[in-house]
């Protein structure tokens, strides 16, 4: 066998991804994300082609952070052509002074799933008086609290200073219960400030199960009731690119949101999937509802790793006959009663509603915690929850009391930076990573090829030099590895020379 040698370097969080020779996919469309240090170049060739240029962040007043990681991408938009002729362009923006990669700025084919709005008719008296009560009329309708505990955990918080993220149609922005909780908001659809939800009531439901005022003697009370709401639209008259998401999540990131809430349906895409990783890393906490078919399936976003994936669960305690479930669905959570478009209120269960609900968790932790990290806020969710037989086999039930109170979080006042780490070498195919704290952990490491594509994954713990070793059987080329430990992530490039 031929030996092979391997030139490892740092790359940032946003990694490139590389297209070359690029393939256009069924869903590419017109609309691409180009990577460059000449911006001049590029412009003159769009003026000369009759192409459209305009930066990859187009929200106000990006962060720094945000622009150190996006700030040389741009979205460029070919006039409608023959595939054939926007490839052809394409191959020529490679080719420019700078351009580092192109990749198309993918259309994604996200629904929300189908939902029947059930009106409020009469009050429940919950059988179990709560430990602290809020004075919101339709509280005794909301079974949920006492049975996830969340009115134990709203006697440490009520999500003062924390705030969520809504992705989805909007939100009814003069509802009572909301509006004093309601943050900032855009339109990342139409790319304006009016985010008032047009079609549906979707996402103002989402909205008020996680952050409905609480004690304003109005309506119901949210999971995280004092926390900041940010309504971000998503859906609207315009195709739903990948760069639609990208930017609403960076700007909840840039304005201070740590929780992101999802709670609709993608098809998979590695260029998503590295918007959630980018977020992730930047200290985001991200969930999404797992769909509502009563099959073990996964579904996009939720079963993505960074993900946390959120099945339903009935007002009698056990997992809604509806709800997807399995092995790659973290945790279950109830539906309750929530706010609807033109100042209604709502019964829900489905899983588009129980995700906000552990959203609102989140918050309560990282009101508790501001410190925490997103790997921490996750283990107090899953560590605090409740056991329970379903008809699937035990399954993991959302309690707010434990998963707020639980003290595996260490506060520390610093913001995280990421690891140190390098491929120490290669040998007979087999790649050694070395972890800088020199100390056993847990790890999650991923290999990607140049277009995003995960070739390789594996979980476990470095040995007690913080060394691991994999033989992933990769042939020559240029390789992408990300590798995410409760310290932090780190993420890199290998060049394969054999």
């Amino acid at each position: 066998m031929r030996g092979r040698r391997v030139i490892c370097c740092m790359v940032g969080a946003a990694f490139a991804v590389l297209f070359f020779p690029l393939t256009l996919s069924a869903d590419a469309g017109d609309q691409f994300i180009v990577k460059t240090t000449n911006l001049d170049a590029l412009q003159e060739f769009a003026a000369e082609h009759g192409a459209q240029v305009s930066p990859l962040i187009f929200y106000p007043n990006p962060s720094k952070e945000t622009m150190a990681l996006y700030g040389d991408q741009y979205i460029v938009k070919i006039p409608a052509k023959e595939e054939s002729e926007i490839k052809r362009t394409i191959d020529r923006i490679q080719t420019l002074p700078g351009v580092q990669s192109t990749q198309p700025d993918e259309i994604l084919d996200i629904y929300i799933p189908e939902w029947d709005e059930e009106p409020v008719e009469g009050p429940f008296n919950s059988p179990n008086p709560p430990p602290y009560t809020p004075n919101d009329p339709r509280y005794p309708d909301q079974w949920d609290k006492p049975m996830t505990e969340t009115n134990w955990a709203w006697n440490a918080t009520t999500g003062e200073g924390a705030g969520v993220a809504i992705l989805d149609g909007g939100a009814d922005t003069t509802h009572e219960d909301l509006v004093d909780n309601l943050y900032m908001g855009w339109d990342f659809n139409e790319n304006d400030a009016d985010y008032y939800e047009v079609s549906g009531s979707h996402g103002t439901t989402c909205c008020g199960v996680a952050c409905a005022k609480i004690d304003n003697a109005l309506g119901v009370a949210g999971v995280a009731g004092d926390a900041h709401l940010m309504a971000l639209k998503i859906f609207g008259t315009q195709p739903i690119y990948t760069t639609t998401i990208s930017n609403a999540i960076n700007y909840a990131i840039d304005n201070g949101v740590k929780v992101i809430s999802m709670s609709w349906v993608a098809t998979p895409s590695s260029a998503l999937e590295n918007v959630m990783a980018n977020a992730w890393d930047r200290g985001a906490f991200l969930c999404a509802g797992v769909g509502n078919n009563n099959i073990d399936q996964p579904f996009y976003p939720a079963a993505y790793d960074m993900v946390m994936a959120v099945g339903s669960i009935s007002s009698d305690g056990g997992r809604w006959s509806s709800s997807n479930y399995g092995d790659w669905v973290q945790i279950f959570a109830p539906g309750g009663v929530s706010t609807s478009k033109g100042g209604g209120y709502t019964n829900v269960i489905h899983t588009s509603f129980t995700g906000p609900q552990i959203a609102g968790l989140a918050a309560l932790i990282f009101s508790a915690y501001p410190h925490a990290t997103p790997q921490q806020v996750w283990d107090n969710i899953i560590q605090g929850a409740d056991t329970i037989a379903s008809d699937v086999g035990p399954i993991l039930r959302m309690n707010s009391r434990k998963a707020v109170e639980m003290e595996i979080i260490a506060v520390e006042e610093r913001k995280p930076e990421p690891i140190g780490l390098w491929a120490a070498s290669v040998q007979s195919g087999v790649i050694r990573f070395t972890y800088d704290l020199h100390a056993s952990t847990s790890y999650n490491l991923r290999i990607f090829d140049v277009t995003g594509r995960e070739l390789y994954a594996e979980r476990g713990r470095t040995d007690m030099k913080g060394e691991i070793s994999c033989n992933p059987a990769l042939g020559s080329g240029v390789y992408f590895w990300r590798f995410k430990t409760s310290e932090g992530t780190s993420s890199g490039k290998l060049v394969y020379v054999r």
